[in-house]
């Protein structure tokens, strides 16, 4: 497929190397000319500098022969300028990446205005879904959902005390609920693998669990032994994105503290939110998070747009107190680096934002593309194709690749953990867990031979 992306920072140099690596013919159109001479040298895919706004710059790169073009900017007009011209060049699929909430919540607005976009990715709504399902999930330091949130994929650190530690999988097979659950991925030591069933589980492990939701709260006592309700959060850092989570934060009775250097900024939180206390000042004052009572905060929030103050912020909260500590962070390369400091949960919705585009351009039926932040391993949710080689057989038969791991089958609508004795049927999705070398392997698996 020939695929045209516009903007070179972290989503489309992402999207750049994950999409030439899978043989598709890949150009970027982008005008800072450091980005350019960055993808340059380390892509092979081919690059213009220029304005993406100039139809001149868009011939130059291929918009005339393109199948696709991934608009992933920062500026949300010029990705929704980019897909109105692209319409008029008769580019068949466009997809934008835009912030604005007062587009992206009304998205046949883009149609009825003649934007002519097909698929629109927020990713200021990923990353506050992302943070809500966290808070929600007692434990839990990864968050992700399937078949319309139904199936949901959970990462948790298994503390010194938990019930499964010392087990093997194989053991956990006669826990009563063991049919709703299935630990599909393991991360010891900065290393991903997929357990066996002789796989023991061990003190500090992130495990990765796929569950059906209404089978989480009998999973969650596994990894912890008290679930404590969640009753304050401190967020630093006013914008968007913040204020969104606290408003729905205020919805759900949590008590809600926000942080902000910028006096403008705090009067502005202050005059959008209801009962969120506001305070004026920084992060790193430790008075002042005395006084936003950290001791006895069970998440702090970094969402400001200073990096490095978001780290240091959330270290101190730590030692202050806070129960848990959630980092945003912009750059990918950061998340293994914070997550070697000791912070609980790191976000980045750069990579979110690439595992959402995904799932418009994987061949065959791919309805979600999970990425995880500290490996280039993925989840996939993927529709079988009826001349697929895993139709009709036990899967006991059926070869799967090596580092991957079929993780559930969803057969009308619920999900199922498969057995030796399991046989798929053409239309049925299933999930799937697999490392960088295998993804490719399972998609070509699953997939008609047409597809």
């Amino acid at each position: 497929m020939k695929i045209l992306i516009i903007g070179a920072g972290a989503v489309g140099f992402n999207l750049a190397k994950q999409l030439s690596k899978e043989g598709h013919d890949i150009s970027v159109v982008e005008k800072d000319t450091d980005l350019v001479k960055l993808i340059t040298e380390k892509l092979d895919v081919f690059v213009v500098s220029g304005s993406a706004s100039s139809p001149i710059t868009l011939e130059e790169a291929g918009i005339k022969n393109a199948d696709m073009v991934l608009a992933v900017t920062n500026s949300d007009e010029i990705n929704m300028v980019v897909c109105t011209l692209s319409h008029s060049y008769g580019v068949k699929t466009k997809i934008a990446r835009i912030r604005n909430p007062e587009f992206t919540d009304e998205q046949p607005i883009l149609h009825q205005s003649g934007f002519h976009i097909d698929h629109v990715i927020n990713p200021e709504k990923i990353t506050i879904n992302s943070i809500l399902d966290i808070i929600g999930t007692p434990g839990a330091i990864y968050v992700a959902d399937f078949t319309a949130g139904d199936i949901l994929l959970r990462g948790f650190n298994v503390p010194t005390d938990a019930p499964i530690v010392g087990k093997k999988l194989s053991e956990l097979k006669e826990v009563e609920s063991t049919d709703s659950f299935l630990i599909v991925a393991i991360q010891r030591n900065e290393k991903m693998v997929i357990p066996t069933g002789e796989t023991k589980l061990m003190p500090h492990d992130n495990i990765f669990v796929l569950v059906a939701k209404g089978a989480l709260p009998f999973f969650l006592p596994m990894v912890n032994r008290r679930a404590d309700e969640v009753e304050k959060v401190i967020i630093y850092g006013v914008n968007r994105a913040s204020l969104e989570l606290a408003k729905n934060l205020e919805d759900q009775k949590i008590g809600v503290t926000l942080i902000e250097p910028d006096k403008e900024k705090t009067q502005q939180a202050a005059s959008a939110l209801d009962k969120t206390i506001v305070l004026h000042g920084s992060a790193l004052d430790i008075d002042l998070l005395k006084e936003a009572s950290i001791d006895i905060t069970d998440f702090f929030v970094a969402l400001s747009g200073n990096e490095q103050v978001n780290i240091l912020s959330s270290l101190l909260a730590k030692k202050l107190g806070a129960k848990k500590a959630i980092v945003l962070t912009e750059d990918p390369a950061f998340v293994p680096i914070i997550n070697s400091l000791g912070i609980d949960i790191v976000i980045n919705p750069r990579l979110i934002t690439a595992g959402s585009i995904l799932q418009y351009i994987r061949r065959g039926g791919t309805l979600a593309v999970v990425k995880f932040q500290q490996s280039e391993a993925e989840a996939m949710e993927l529709i079988v194709g009826k001349n697929s080689k895993i139709v009709g057989k036990p899967l006991r038969e059926v070869s799967f690749p090596q580092g991957s791991i079929l993780g559930a089958i969803v057969r009308e609508g619920v999900m199922q953990i498969p057995t030796g004795n399991t046989v798929i049927n053409p239309g049925e999705s299933i999930i799937v867990f697999a490392l960088p070398n295998a993804i490719e392997k399972v998609q070509s698996l699953a997939s008609s031979k047409k597809d």
